[in-house]
């Protein structure tokens, strides 16, 4: 599922964490497990996911980048509720994004596991260059 993202979900506190992310884990599963369901059978007619998904990875990339510009300018301007509906999006359009390149929020989670305990600045280093 689309656990991989749920780390977003979690709250301040350690309970709060446990419990946040439980149901953050969970919502994000039933999320992908709807976008999987409108990729394969939905009309773009009733669907904007269906309708996104049809138009392409181009078109899914720009919408994860538009979704990002709007989270950062939020962020800029110090708007935390701006912040926290312009993130729903964004997470909500880079599923949509994996999906239209068949690629599954594990794959996702496996690189974040791999890269665990690294240093940023090792991890960046060990790119190829202009990676």
């Amino acid at each position: 599922g689309a656990t991989a993202v749920a780390l977003l979900a979690a709250g301040s506190s350690a309970s709060q964490c446990h419990e946040a992310t439980g149901a953050g884990f969970a919502r994000l599963d039933k999320l992908w497990a709807t976008i999987e369901e409108r990729k394969a059978n939905s009309d773009a007619q009733k669907s904007w996911t269906a309708r996104l998904l049809q138009k392409g990875p181009d078109k899914c990339a720009q919408k994860v980048g538009e979704e990002a510009t709007e989270v950062a300018i939020e962020a800029a301007a110090r708007r935390r509720e701006g912040v926290v509906k312009e993130s729903a999006d964004l997470i909500f359009h880079l599923l949509v994004l994996w999906a239209s390149l068949g690629i599954e929020p594990r794959e996702v989670l496996a690189e974040l596991n791999r890269r665990e305990g690294l240093s940023g600045v090792v991890e960046k280093a060990s790119r190829p260059t202009g990676a």
